[in-house]
């Protein structure tokens, strides 16, 4: 640790001159539970491109999210969410009509492994206004049991409770699983992915009726698996790891009926550090950029003139991580064209601000929103100018390169990516996020 300590920051009497790398604007709390979900949901940039287009730019919105946990036990956490709907008056915006809110109590087994983990939710806006999940995963075997529970009280005998039992086998190579409702005896989906190499294949049923299939004849039964089969394939070569990757590309087939194609491109660029806080062995200071592509459109074959507003859809995105504090991000597509600032205070607990505008394509008027968000993980890992490294920093910053330098004198391009990789651990490739042996795993 000295000998590296020594390479990153120089000698007693010297400090070398750095580049900044701020940790991610918004950690990955969404993907603590996915060992609890179909694989193949979770997989082709799906949850990614949610995040890109979703996370702080609400369109006639106000979101806020709260995460707490005690840091004498960081094995419970709360989550309490709220939305509401905004009406545009004639002076002022209002909150519309439209409001709910949810709270979720967690307790995972270490935060390291958050695989293993059960957690009761509440919500003020669906039916089923209690909801209770479990899931365990055993990484040596590959094999894992999931479940969720929605209680049903009502004076109906016949309702049965909206429930799943599921069982999976998950590798870094392929993943096979399935989820019946165990009250019903229904099979509610069924999913096999596997990856080689760049490429990521997968297939799922979701909900299909085969007790009414089976009683008619062959053909029947394979209508009934075509209208509910849904397949994908992907291209990633950016690394193992399952996540934020940093290139993607994807196609799927949802269920006979419509065709996706999906972009994503995650990109660590660095550029001069114009901050005048920062002292003078700033060389430089790393920004995120992603912009994200999805198109959709209808397999069925439509009369003329005739348009599937729900069907057909196009979006792009973009979103710009400027510094630890600020985050710019875009969205435009055929249901709105929203932008959005956001600025994080790292403190404890952290806060997160938040305002979008934008213009609406379906009712024609210009629409606002708003984020608030707070929460108390714990300390982020970003050094400035410290003579002993200490916590990530053989992560989070290094030696400013040959390249570096002459970017800050004006001489020579941005630093690349594979440069970065050679003098610091595989850890800077996912910038700022830990991993976990669960983190390879389909």
């Amino acid at each position: 640790m000295g000998a590296a300590a020594s390479y990153l920051l120089g000698d007693k009497d010297e400090i070398n001159d750095i580049v900044l790398v701020p940790p991610l604007f918004e950690r990955d709390h969404k993907g603590r539970s996915r060992l609890a979900k179909s694989s193949y949901d979770f997989l082709f940039i799906k949850p990614n491109l949610r995040w890109l287009f979703n996370d702080y730019l609400p369109v006639g919105a106000v979101k806020s999210i709260l995460y707490f946990s005690p840091p004498e036990d960081p094995r419970i956490s709360v989550t309490a969410r709220f939305k509401a709907s905004v009406d545009h008056g004639k002076k002022y915006l209002e909150l519309g009509e439209s409001k709910y809110g949810s709270a979720n109590l967690r307790f995972q087994e270490t935060p390291i492994n958050p695989s293993n983990f059960f957690d009761v939710r509440i919500s003020t806006q669906d039916e089923t206004a209690v909801r209770l999940r479990g899931c365990y995963y055993d990484p040596v075997r590959g094999l894992g049991v999931f479940g969720t529970l929605k209680p049903v009280l009502t004076d109906d005998e016949d309702e049965t409770p909206d429930a799943s039992i599921g069982l999976r086998y998950s590798t870094p190579k392929l993943s096979a699983g399935i989820a019946v409702n165990p009250f019903a005896d229904s099979c509610k989906q069924f999913w096999l992915v596997a990856r080689d190499g760049a490429l990521t294949a997968g297939v799922q049923l979701r909900e299909p009726q085969f007790s009414g299939a089976l009683q008619n004849d062959g053909h029947q039964l394979w209508r009934e698996i075509q209208s509910k089969m849904s397949y994908a394939v992907a291209y990633s070569p950016a690394g193992p790891a399952i996540g934020r990757g940093q290139f993607t590309a994807a196609l799927e087939v949802q269920e006979s009926q419509r065709l996706v194609m999906s972009f994503l491109h995650h990109m660590a660029l660095q550029r001069l550090c114009r901050n005048p806080f920062e002292k003078g062995e700033v060389a430089g200071i790393t920004n995120y950029l992603d912009i994200g592509l999805q198109v959709a459109t209808s397999l069925k074959k439509k009369h003329k003139g005739q348009h599937d507003s729900a069907t057909n859809a196009l979006r792009l995105g973009a979103s710009c991580q400027v510094n630890k504090n600020v985050l710019l991000k875009g969205r435009v597509g055929t249901d709105a064209a929203v932008v959005s600032f956001a600025f994080k205070a790292w403190w404890q607990p952290s806060f997160t601000l938040g305002a979008s505008a934008g213009y609406d394509m379906q009712t024609r008027k210009p629409v606002f929103g708003f984020v608030l968000n707070c929460e108390n993980y714990g300390n982020i890992r970003y050094e400035r100018g410290q003579r002993v490294a200490q916590g990530g920093a053989l992560v989070q910053r290094h030696v400013a390169l040959p390249q570096d330098i002459a970017n800050k004198e004006g001489k020579g391009l941005l630093v690349r990516q594979s440069d970065l990789d050679k003098e610091v651990p595989y850890q800077s490739r996912i910038l700022g996020q830990t991993t976990n042996q669960n983190s390879f795993v389909l």
